[in-house]
């Protein structure tokens, strides 16, 4: 990565999560609803059978509902677990209360003992950001976890950003290895992107 991208993504990752801080809980928990049903309502989503997602950190999009959710509808949850080398552990988890400690950084993760899965049996993917635009293009926290990840997965997997409207900006500055998204979904809308590829 060239410092000039380096440093024009530490700017504008410092920006956007600027704005999602600034939202109040309650606007947050409101519009974090709104997200959740527009996720359920996907068909893609209602055809997954394997469904990883991430369980919301500080003022992320709040997810646990959905986590929940997918365990009820008798899905296979898969929750993301840091390792180091920047990896992302794929771990299946049946229940939240007793399969998911806090990690790194206190962000709760499922129990290393609980074992991997394979990638491949990933059908959807839900993934958090710092910032968005309508190209499809999605700001990390600057780990570079998921990026490697959606290089372990199937082509055809879903690779669905969720975030709140304030966080999308007109251009996200990327890299070779910055992997575009298939959706975002935002309190207000559900984008579509053209490609599954970077």
């Amino acid at each position: 990565m060239s410092k000039e991208i380096s440093l024009q993504k530490g700017i504008t990752r410092k920006s956007c999560l600027a704005q999602r801080a600034s939202l109040g809980e309650k606007e947050r928990d409101n519009k974090s609803y709104l997200i959740q049903e527009k996720v359920m309502a996907l068909p893609e989503y209602k055809q997954a059978q394997t469904v990883m997602l991430f369980l919301n950190f500080r003022d992320e999009v709040e997810t646990t509902g959905l986590a929940e959710a997918a365990l009820a509808m008798k899905k296979r949850l898969i929750l993301p677990r840091c390792a180091p080398q920047g990896i992302l552990l794929p771990i299946e988890v049946r229940n939240l209360r007793e399969d998911v400690e806090p990690g790194l950084w206190g962000i709760r993760e499922p129990k290393l003992n609980l074992g991997e899965i394979e990638p491949s049996e990933i059908d959807l993917i839900l993934v958090p950001g710092a910032g968005f635009d309508l190209q499809g293009k999605r700001l990390g926290y600057g780990g570079g976890y998921y990026d490697r990840f959606f290089m372990r997965i199937r082509p055809d997997v879903p690779r669905i950003a969720i975030g709140f409207e304030c966080q999308i900006i007109d251009q996200i500055p990327v890299d070779d290895h910055d992997v575009k998204m298939t959706m975002l979904i935002t309190e207000k809308n559900v984008y579509h992107f053209e490609s599954r590829k970077q």
